[in-house]
């Protein structure tokens, strides 16, 4: 295995792509690369796809959902803006899924944005708690990808505190009693 140095920063290691099937068979989650690099029916990008040689693709995104990955600092208009989208590409990826499509979920390193969509996902439609969906989807990232700045503290996949704290407040709305409305899970 190359050093550490050696390796490709995470918006370039290829194929770029981690695959999820406990989630589901038709989920992967990936880099701004990814796309190029796999054949899938519907691509969710939350940042301009490149194709394999890092030129603009833009012809690769099914659907856009563009917001900004302030790596644990995002404004307050931020955070409403992240949790507004993740939640609209996590029904669009059960809709995906429901019509049997192979889905794709990008951003730039393949990390943060891309992962919360899918861990919102497998919190909101299937039950699953937010920790074990964020360290699923941790998992897959360390067992199918290789790149520089992967492993350590506050390194890998999910590692925007922000963005996992969304997924906890989607869990919370999730469980909440029926009479509580969302509102009283979930901060704005």
């Amino acid at each position: 295995m190359a050093s550490k140095r050696h390796l490709p920063f995470g918006s370039d290691d290829l194929p770029g792509c981690s695959h999820l099937p406990k989630i589901s068979p038709l989920l992967w989650v990936g880099n701004m690369r990814s796309a190029a690099m796999g054949e899938y029916d519907v691509v969710i990008s939350t940042c301009k796809p490149v194709d394999a040689y890092g030129c603009s693709a833009s012809s690769f995104t099914t659907v856009s959902l563009m917001f900004e990955d302030g790596r644990g600092r995002e404004s307050g208009e931020e955070v409403h803006v992240a949790r507004k989208l993740i939640s609209k590409g996590a029904s669009i990826v059960k809709e995906a899924i429901a019509a049997d499509k192979r889905v794709l979920v990008h951003c730039a390193w393949g990390q943060n944005r891309s992962c919360s969509i899918c861990c919102a996902y497998a919190v909101v439609y299937l039950g699953w708690s937010a920790n074990d969906a964020i360290d699923y989807v941790r998992e897959c990232n360390r067992r199918d990808r290789c790149y520089r700045g992967q492993e350590g503290p506050n390194c890998g996949a999910m590692h925007n505190s922000v963005f996992c704290d969304l997924i906890s407040e989607m869990q919370r709305a999730r469980d909440a009693p029926a009479g509580a409305g969302a509102g009283a899970a979930v901060a704005t």
